[in-house]
């Protein structure tokens, strides 16, 4: 019995397999180039970020909420969900806009309007946690002492809601990682 010539595992490639490699490498090459390009048309959100204190964030956050609540016939502060609920100011009021994340919410919910652009700063009170926008992909970790700062401008209208999508620490049996769950409303 003649002995064949042994051969490398990787060669000869079949069809499929020159198809499905070289199908991968223009993948490859089209993501790599795709990256920097998305800067150039504005498909990536510019963020910016500050240090600050748990305190110094709640204090301001806290001004913002009051000033821009909004009040039913009879004067008292709408809510949803047990938050209140806040006109949020674009930035030709020269006002920023602040959510809160702590265990377990996101405060307050925020009333925008399609079109208008904000500058929307998130800082956690406590721990860890995920900011991601359903059900658009909108994805930031937001994490106490730092205030993340994002500008952006709504393009559809509705309700969205804010999900935590970073586990945020195991705090007893009453762990309500789970339904952590912010508001964004987009109007005309």
């Amino acid at each position: 019995m003649p002995l064949e010539k042994p051969t490398n595992w990787w060669k000869p490639f079949n069809k499929e397999e020159k198809l499905w490699v070289t199908l991968a490498v223009i993948w490859g090459i089209i993501m790599f180039i795709m990256m920097p390009l998305g800067h150039l048309w504005n498909q990536n959100v510019s963020e910016e970020t500050y240090r600050t204190t748990e305190k110094e964030y709640k204090e301001v956050a806290e001004r913002f909420i009051d000033k821009y609540k909004i009040l039913d016939e009879a004067g008292q502060p709408v809510k949803a969900g047990g938050m209140h609920v806040v006109n949020a100011p674009d930035i030709t009021t020269g006002d920023d806009v602040f959510l809160i994340a702590e265990a377990w919410r996101f405060r307050p919910a925020l009333v925008f309007k399609k079109g208008k652009t904000y500058r929307v700063h998130m800082s956690s009170l406590d721990f860890q946690h995920g900011f991601s926008l359903q059900p658009q992909n909108l994805n930031f970790q937001v994490l106490p002492g730092y205030d993340f700062v994002i500008t952006f401008t709504p393009n559809e209208t509705g309700t969205f809601h804010i999900v935590c999508n970073e586990y945020c620490s195991y705090a007893g049996p009453n762990n309500g990682h789970d339904t952590m769950v912010g508001q964004i409303t987009v109007e005309e």
